[in-house]
């Protein structure tokens, strides 16, 4: 279990060894922590992290030596823990969002919740993004004051009872509160994660990561496969679509309990980690962007440095573009699939398909996005893919089946690659960490006000929505242009601050390296990822 329930500030103890003895003996990066003394338990749920932990992994390491191997063990041990709760946490994530999709192919959920027209519809889903987009900040900057583990918690389980009650709630009206609340339920858990996850992983680790653990491709597969079973559930008491949500919704809330109980908050808090173990997770990020759990900007100084901040903007403009596509196809997926002549149930087990393939191209474009450390091509690329999709059902729809059919593998796998390259590549371009966490929670919220009105985009479903086809490839295509305007923007940038290392003498560097402990992106020396 998790030890991080039993920080809190210790007993005024000083680490008082002198630098030099520091470096001298220090090399297996325990020194400091050792010399810790007892900690108490933290007082209440919302109290926050205690730093001096914290400021002791660090000491430790900025003196640990460690081998290659031994980096490659500690981040097998981090891939082990971490990585399989937050796949888990986010599976369930995306069963309790778009498992209404699913349901609205099915008469008796209409029929339970007062839709009868595509208008009602529409504003159902878009409703959702409401208490979204507003939490969103808020949300990250709560997460670094208590924690992860209890962060994440309070949301699965709050979004998870939003999930559950639509079981047993009726009329049109329940519905809208119900996902309203649903979407106060998951605000700053997406962005969160990202931001999470950049204390663990280096920057050019991180795309895999989050190909890994945060995309719709894997949840949308299993969901499908288990809409087709459970729809056709029936008993005295609940209707298929209610084992739907009800099969769905309580593992998150159990989920939750996960979390709270086993997710370590930051490296320096984990107990699967020896106090060698967490130096050396602590020396290699410091080596890449030097993240920091304590200290330096606030929540406000952060967002005012972000709203300065052009490349802010311009990752806005990605994501919101190509997140027009994402916020609807997740929705209306089973619908496109049943309007091409395939009944309500096989269209959700025809959901499977597309999404599986769309989980390979996810991985593949991740996975080489790492290896080559470039964003700009690979989102150039899942752009375009997407673009073909929607232009193909846009023009083809009617025309063929097989066509519009194939054309959805395009869609689904090109819309949500999009997520891990563009999020990473944001998370790997703020700095310091305050800017990054608000910064991702900045796109992501800016953007979901964009999602508010995306499934309104789907107006025309008598001309088999292919005017909202057109719409989401118009907006992936300026994501495209966007995303290569960036590219170039930040290679000039780093070409600029070359130059201005290059004419600063060896004592400037020194006295400016020892000034900052973590590189701000505006600063020369900092190495924008493109």
């Amino acid at each position: 279990m998790i030890d991080e329930v039993k920080q809190t500030p210790v007993q005024e103890q000083k680490l008082d060894l002198e630098e030099g003895t520091a470096e001298q003996f220090n090399n297996d990066g325990t020194f400091y922590q050792s010399q810790l003394g007892q900690r108490a338990k933290r007082k209440h749920f919302f109290s926050p992290l205690d730093p001096t932990l914290a400021e002791a992994v660090h000491k430790d390491a900025e003196t640990v030596n460690f081998t290659a191997e031994e980096e490659r063990a500690v981040r097998r041990k981090i891939d082990h823990v971490v990585l399989p709760l937050v796949v888990c946490s986010y599976i369930f994530n995306q069963f309790d969002r778009t498992n209404i999709g699913n349901a609205h192919v099915i008469n008796a959920f209409n029929e339970n919740y007062g839709i009868t027209n595509n208008n009602k519809w529409t504003v159902a889903l878009s409703i959702f993004y409401v208490g979204y987009c507003l939490l969103e900040m808020p949300a990250n900057v709560l997460q670094r004051h208590i924690g992860a583990n209890r962060f994440f918690f309070l949301s699965l389980t709050f979004w998870g009872l939003s999930s559950l009650s639509v079981v047993y709630a009726k009329g049109y009206a329940a519905l809208l509160v119900l996902r309203v609340l649903m979407g106060i339920g998951e605000a700053g858990y997406y962005a969160g994660m990202i931001y999470y996850l950049s204390f663990w992983y280096k920057r050019s680790e991180l795309a895999l990561r989050i190909s890994l653990c945060m995309t719709g491709t894997l949840p949308g597969a299993i969901g499908g496969l288990l809409a087709f079973g459970l729809v056709r559930l029936h008993t005295s008491v609940l209707t298929g679509w209610q084992f739907l949500f009800l099969i769905e919704a309580i593992p998150t809330i159990i989920m939750g309990f996960m979390i709270l109980l086993f997710l370590p908050s930051f490296p320096f808090s984990s107990s699967f980690l020896t106090q060698r173990e967490k130096a050396i997770a602590q020396a290699r990020l410091n080596r890449d962007h030097k993240p920091q759990s304590h200290g330096g900007m606030t929540g406000l100084q952060g967002l005012k440095a972000v709203l300065a901040d052009l490349n802010a903007w311009l990752f806005m403009l990605i994501y919101a573009s190509f997140n027009v596509g994402v916020a609807t196809i997740s929705y209306f997926l089973p619908t496109l699939i049943k309007d091409l002549g395939f009944s309500s149930i096989n269209a959700q087990g025809m959901t499977v398909a597309p999404y599986v393939v769309g989980w390979f191209m996810v991985f593949l474009q991740a996975w080489h996005s790492d290896r080559t450390r470039d964003r700009g091509w690979h989102i150039m690329a899942s752009t375009l893919t997407s673009f073909v999709g929607y232009v193909i059902l846009a023009t083809s729809v009617q025309k063929s089946v097989g066509a519009a059919y194939f054309a959805l593998f395009l869609v689904v796998g090109g819309n949500y690659s999009l997520f891990p390259l563009v999020m990473s590549w944001a998370a790997n371009n703020f700095a310091p960490t305050s800017k990054r966490g608000v910064g991702t929670a900045f796109i992501v919220s800016i953007s979901n006000c964009v999602s508010i009105a995306s499934p309104q985009i789907y107006f025309d479903s008598e001309d088999n929505y292919r005017k909202g086809h057109a719409i989401s490839a118009g907006c992936l295509f300026l994501s495209f242009l966007a995303a290569f305007f960036l590219r170039m923007r930040l290679s000039m940038k780093n070409k600029k601050n070359k130059k201005i290392l290059e004419a600063r003498s060896e004592e400037e560097k020194a006295e400016v390296e020892a000034s900052t402990p973590e590189i701000a992106d505006n600063d020369p020396r900092y190495v924008y990822m493109t």
